[in-house]
């Protein structure tokens, strides 16, 4: 590839197609993590004027919410135009349906999310009570305008968070190279799946800040990452994190007063409906998880579509 030609980008979602040559390994991740931070900062810094303008903590979210990602974003950007004249990329967003089809998956990733809170609701019993803070500030939340709650959490959260959980972390930990010159002739390149999987859903449910919506973080996260290694489509994890959080959002706005105060389902209906709830559930996600792992790989390391070097 000539030096003064620079490689062409495709323009459709930029901040996907852009970011194609970063892959960071362990360390990396903490880097990225590091940034975020740094991010969640600066969000901090900018809401304390708007709280002195008595700013509703609402509207104050559509600002500080974007800006706690311009640091990670502008770290990834960075790291892949070092990189994109030198080594192969691999896209953040590929399109890998299987037989089905797109359209048919979407709905099926859809119903599959939905099962896999219904299962999660029996380990939400079991968690601790919510602390006063965090009841406080999610009501506070939740009492506030309905669209704003569905522009932050039901359009930013799975756009943002899926490019980094996913297409940055995941897609990194799948495909970076190893370094240590011993490792160069043990692996090709990238952990195995199952432990990038993971370390991707620890990462999601971390950066939620804490262990209530930790623990269904890191369960949907380990679903996501999933779908997202067999199909390699951001764009279905997207839509899984949206109908996971419209849901979130319409049952706390509109739900009754029990439904907002239970911890989960099984306090509001009894034991023998919840159980054909959850066999039901179990099958779907069965389903999905089976038809997933029947999709052909075009690499070990998953569908992530490579962009060879030019």
């Amino acid at each position: 590839m000539s030096f003064l030609k620079p490689r062409k980008v495709e323009r459709n979602f930029d901040l996907i197609s852009s970011c194609s040559w970063y892959t960071p390994d362990v360390g990396g991740v903490f880097a990225v993590l590091g940034w975020l931070l740094v991010g969640m900062i600066a969000g901090g810094i900018i809401m304390v004027p708007l709280m002195l303008f008595s700013l509703p903590m609402q509207y104050g979210m559509l600002i500080m919410y974007p800006v706690q990602f311009i640091p990670v974003l502008m770290y990834v950007r960075l790291k892949s135009s070092q990189n994109m004249a030198f080594d192969t990329g691999y896209a953040m967003d590929s399109s890998h349906f299987g037989k089905w089809g797109g359209a048919l998956l979407a709905i099926a990733v859809s119903v599959g999310t939905i099962a896999a809170g219904m299962i999660l609701e029996i380990v939400n019993q079991y968690l601790p009570d919510t602390e006063g803070s965090m009841v406080e500030m999610i009501q506070k939340m939740m009492n506030g305008p309905v669209w704003i709650n569905l522009i932050t959490m039901c359009v930013m959260a799975p756009l943002l968070e899926e490019w980094l959980c996913r297409g940055v972390v995941l897609r990194g930990l799948l495909n970076f190279k190893p370094t240590h010159p011993r490792l160069e002739g043990e692996r090709r390149r990238g952990l195995s799946p199952g432990l990038a999987i993971v370390i991707s859903a620890i990462f999601f449910a971390a950066i939620h800040g804490n262990v209530w919506q930790g623990v269904s973080a890191f369960a949907a996260g380990c679903l996501f990452g999933y779908v997202y290694y067999r199909t390699g489509s951001l764009k279905l994890t997207m839509l899984m994190h949206c109908v996971n959080n419209t849901l979130s959002v319409l049952f706390g706005t509109y739900g009754s007063d029990a439904v907002k105060e239970a911890k989960s389902i099984v306090e509001l209906i009894p034991a023998w409906e919840y159980a054909l709830i959850f066999a039901a559930s179990a099958a779907s996600l069965w389903f999905l998880i089976d038809y997933l792992r029947h999709i052909d790989l075009q690499d070990p390391q998953g569908n992530c579509d490579i962009i060879p070097a030019e």
